[in-house]
């Protein structure tokens, strides 16, 4: 479960695409800071809440920074190597798929999620191309 939890972290961490947006697509604003409050992963098996103690005493942070050029931050020490590692590249928000690019290892990786703003919250989901997983992270602007 512990490997299986790592790759998910990675694919999460992996995301962001260039625009020259201001992150307003439909009516949507991200821009600014957020930090993760929630982790949770969705399979047919049910519903599984990921890292939920550490989430809540701020021993497991992740802060995505969405700046009005387009341009992305991710600092998180979720993905399983125990250091606070820092992501950069760019976003871009059409309809209601946020597209992250990162320069990750050399090379630009894609990565869309669903997003969605609901009680002053960023609910960001990836869902896995079968359709099976989805990994919801949930936000609350810094």
């Amino acid at each position: 479960m512990k490997t299986f939890t790592l790759i998910c972290m990675v694919m999460l961490s992996l995301s962001v695409n260039c625009s020259e947006d201001n992150g307003q697509g439909e009516g949507i604003n991200i821009t600014g800071t957020w930090g993760i409050i929630d982790l949770t992963y969705v399979t047919p098996d049910g519903t599984q809440k990921v890292m939920e103690a550490e989430i809540k005493n701020g021993s497991a942070v992740s802060d995505y920074y969405f700046m009005n050029d387009s341009k992305f931050k991710q600092t998180s020490n979720m993905s399983g190597s125990g250091i606070l590692e820092t992501y950069e590249g760019t976003w871009k928000i059409t309809g209601n798929k946020l597209i992250i690019t990162l320069l990750y290892n050399g090379q630009n990786i894609d990565v869309d999620y669903t997003v969605e703003l609901k009680d002053e919250k960023l609910i960001l989901t990836r869902t896995s191309p079968d359709g099976k997983m989805s990994i919801v992270n949930t936000f609350r602007k810094k």
